[in-house]
């Protein structure tokens, strides 16, 4: 799944703290998604809340690009490309 997460061959190295939190969720995607419906809405990501110390609005307005108020495994994927986005967010 790491590898899915770039572009590149080999695994994703993170290269910030960032970095670090955004393939976080990745990796717990499935963990959070409760009702497995494939998607993290702002009732699942309390967790992510705490660990990251981000408040859910703003994990949910970064990563909700189409704006359905729930995220797809595909808007987590293509916001790890947005990094550096992220960094200025927090």
């Amino acid at each position: 799944m790491l590898a899915s997460c770039s572009s590149e061959l080999g695994p994703v190295v993170p290269q910030s703290a960032v970095e670090r939190k955004m393939l976080g969720l990745l990796e717990k995607f499935d963990r959070w998604d409760e009702n497995g419906d494939g998607y993290l809405t702002a009732n699942e990501l309390h967790e992510a809340e705490r660990i990251g110390n981000v408040p859910v609005e703003k994990i949910m307005k970064f990563y909700d690009t189409n704006g359905d108020q729930k995220i797809s495994h595909g808007e987590a994927q293509r916001a790890y490309h947005r990094a550096s986005e992220a960094e200025k967010l927090i």
